[in-house]
């Protein structure tokens, strides 16, 4: 067969010369015999492969591509004129009837390439181990224009399979391709979950094993390995089940046992339309959609298969739920992949008390977070069974929370995760009664415990963290060492009765009348001596549940660290505390500018008002839209710690100018502008500046005081509690 053009991009020969992209425009711009597009746009430009070979081999920056990369460009090529899994399928077609008929070599001619696509298709509808839902679906194969690049592709994919074989590489076409996450346009079971997911299953998944939302076939491979007499599979996507019925027919014809499983794969909607008869699988395991609105609730609200209750709907997860239980037969268990939410919504809570009142759910494990997806949720593994005529309720419900060792941002190791998660349900199944509670990971709950009013089965809400002596005596230790200090500093911080500078005359108002004349905020507004601002938005940034930071994340001087900006908060001013959020910084810097020192912050909203300047520290940071931002414009006329003193003082009616009442609550929305001040000579503003300076600085050593005191409170209790609390291997059963 000819050999037909493959084309690359500019990143693609970054990665074959081992260089950055930069490099490579570099080239194009200073070498004039480096190769022209021959495709692709302007911003985007496509290059023939073999020319850019030979370039780096005049170089001498690289040698030859090996067979695989050369394959995925041209699988990576094809991806414009069809869809990449009816592209693996025509690859798959391809290797199974060359694997299957060794010596078989792909025509010159695009007719009789067209002819050995139809006799491989033949062939694989042939093998009797297929089900009539394969037989539709190569039917449904849509009709690939063999044209250059598709040409291009099969006789890559014969020239890697010489090498490689031809099981061997479509195996590794098709992990290179789910591995691709969000670019393949869905979530792939990894394969040690579903390794896991079998597990889970026990010995029955040796029968008929069932997934019902098949995906491109992954858990049915994992079930395939221990031998089972069949394997069902539904998926709703054409391409993607006639992926994993290839998968599947490649994973048969490499059985060398006796007894090799047969399968079927259907497309369709299972919830609507199941390909498969209910009570029969001998085994369930899928990982199915989440969030689905349109799952038909409407025209499936008298369905049958809902005996624990009518699925709400935005309960998609728990029609699944009873839809896989449905089709298993009694006794049979249920594996399904869920997100969190199922396990504690309110919209949830009739189904799940239903479920355990049953004794239909025997397990919640909750996964790392991020380890089953590539979008940051901490999904859960359900482990259910159809309960069988007579059959008792078990007492207890298996609940193990896999994260507990991982924190943030922490490389998850996925082979010890499963693996001890299998160790946990063996022991177990072996005997719940005396299963071995581990605090913080795993733990056997009554059943009555869980029938509250929520039935919230979230792992963590039941599973109390395991008592660490050695680390709470450190934090003990440090944190009365932290409370000693602070409290040695607040006894040095006492104001005196009424700490007024003696120029003042030590009382408050000794001033000449002429001398204190009483102006209003919005005044020095107008005549520029002050400059106001409340950001009404701030575009970009995350609320207060996403940011990614928690209090007291604040990087100190500067305005971002790397692409994030610190965020002050109303309560970051109330507490006299630093910036405590984080988020990218704001769209509009000019409508938006970051704090300086001496800026004066005021919450928009306060049991009391109340007002701070800005240190140095805080300089840099910007503000959130519940705060007030007044700044000096001419220091000579109004100090800024006399302004805030001012504000935040309680007498001179200015509680009664400031706002009104917030939705019938005690706290005010706060309009400094309506604020009246006293304007006196700048010497007396910054002697009574002084004193409502250090009466601040009091006010945060006390508040610091405090809440150590209340850490070294809570620290020595869990210190004698711990004391108390047996080690784990001393814990008897749960009575």
């Amino acid at each position: 067969m000819s050999v037909e053009r493959l084309e690359v991009t500019s990143a693609d020969i970054a990665r074959i010369a081992g260089v950055q992209p930069t490099a490579v425009s570099n080239w194009r711009r200073r070498y004039e015999d480096f190769p022209g597009p021959v495709g692709g746009t302007d911003r985007s430009p496509r290059f023939d492969l073999t020319e850019v070979e030979a370039w780096l081999r005049r170089q001498g920056k690289a040698t030859a591509v090996p067979a695989a990369q050369r394959l995925w460009q041209a699988f990576d090529a094809v991806r414009g004129e069809m869809a990449p899994e009816d592209a693996l399928a025509l690859v798959g077609l391809l290797l199974l009837h060359q694997w299957r008929n060794p010596g078989t070599r792909l025509p010159a001619a695009r007719d009789a390439v067209a002819g050995l696509l139809e006799q491989a298709e033949h062939e694989f509808l042939s093998d009797r181990a297929t089900g009539a839902g394969v037989t539709d679906l190569v039917a449904r194969l849509p009709d690939a224009e063999l044209g250059p690049r598709q040409l291009a592709l099969l006789g890559e994919a014969e020239r890697t399979a010489a090498e490689d074989g031809p099981e061997e590489t479509f195996r590794l076409l098709c992990e290179r391709f789910l591995d691709e996450g969000p670019r393949a346009g869905f979530t792939a079971t990894r394969p040690e979950l579903a390794d896991l997911m079998v597990h889970l299953a026990g010995e029955q998944a040796t029968g008929t094993v069932l997934d019902p939302a098949c995906g491109s076939g992954t858990i049915l491979l994992a079930a395939a390995a221990r031998g089972p007499r069949r394997l069902q599979g539904q998926e709703i996507q054409p391409s993607l089940a006639r992926l994993a019925a290839l998968r599947l027919a490649f994973r048969r014809a490499g059985d060398g046992s006796s007894r090799r499983t047969s399968f079927d794969v259907h497309t369709g909607d299972f919830l609507r339309r199941s390909a498969y008869r209910p009570g029969r699988a001998d085994a369930v395991i899928c990982y199915p959609p989440f969030a689905e609105r349109n799952w038909g609730h409407e025209e499936l609200a008298h369905d049958p298969d809902w005996i624990y209750g009518q699925p709400p709907r935005a309960e998609s997860e728990l029609a699944w739920v009873q839809r896989a239980l449905a089709h298993a037969a009694p006794g049979a268990p249920v594996v399904m992949m869920l997100p969190p939410g199922v396990a504690f919504r309110p919209s949830g809570r009739r189904i799940r008390t239903a479920l355990l009142r049953h004794g239909a759910l025997r397990a919640v494990i909750s996964l790392p977070t991020g380890f089953a997806a590539h979008y940051a949720l901490a999904l859960q593994i359900w482990v259910l069974r159809r309960p069988a005529e007579g059959e008792a309720v078990p007492e207890h419900l298996l609940l193990i929370d896999s994260a507990h060792e991982y924190g943030p941002g922490e490389t998850v190791d996925g082979q010890r995760v499963c693996a001890r998660i299998a160790e946990l349900w063996t022991e177990y199944t072996a005997s719940p009664e005396s299963f071995t509670e581990r605090p913080g990971v795993a733990r056997a709950v009554r059943l009555i415990d869980l029938l509250d009013g929520e039935a919230d089965l979230t792992p963590a809400r039941h599973l109390p963290l395991p008592a660490q002596p050695d680390a709470l005596a450190e934090q003990l230790k440090a944190v009365r060492a932290d409370f000693e200090r602070a409290l040695h500093a607040l006894n040095r911080a006492v104001p005196d009765a009424l700490d007024l500078p003696e120029e003042a005359g030590g009382t408050v108002g000794a001033e000449e009348p002429e001398e204190r004349r009483i102006v209003s905020l919005n005044d020095l507004i107008k005549r520029g001596t002050v400059h106001w601002r409340r950001p009404t938005s701030v575009a970009g940034r995350p609320s207060e549940t996403d940011s990614g930071s928690g209090p007291g994340s604040g990087t100190g001087a500067g305005s971002a660290t790397g692409d994030r900006a610190r965020y002050l908060t109303a309560e970051d001013i109330l507490l006299s505390r630093a910036a405590s959020d984080t988020g990218p910084p704001p769209g509009d810097p000019l409508s938006n500018a970051p704090v300086r020192a001496g800026d004066v912050l005021i919450p928009v909203l306060a049991g009391r008002l109340a007002a701070r300047v800005a240190t140095e520290e805080d300089a840099g940071a910007y503000l959130t839209p519940g705060v007030h931002l007044v700044r000096t414009l001419e220091p000579e006329l109004l100090d800024p710690w006399y302004l805030a003193g001012c504000l935040s003082g309680g007498s001179g009616g200015n509680h009664r100018l400031t706002g009104t009442s917030s939705s019938g609550s005690s706290s005010s929305r706060t309009d400094p502008r309506r604020i009246r001040i006293p304007l006196l000579p700048i010497e007396r503003q910054r002697m009574y500046g002084a004193a409502f300076r250090r009466y601040a600085e009091f006010a945060r050593i006390l508040r610091t005081a405090h809440d150590l005191g209340q850490a070294l409170a809570r620290y020595s209790t869990d210190s004698i509690a711990a004391a108390l609390t047996p080690a784990a291997g001393e814990l008897s059963p749960t009575p």
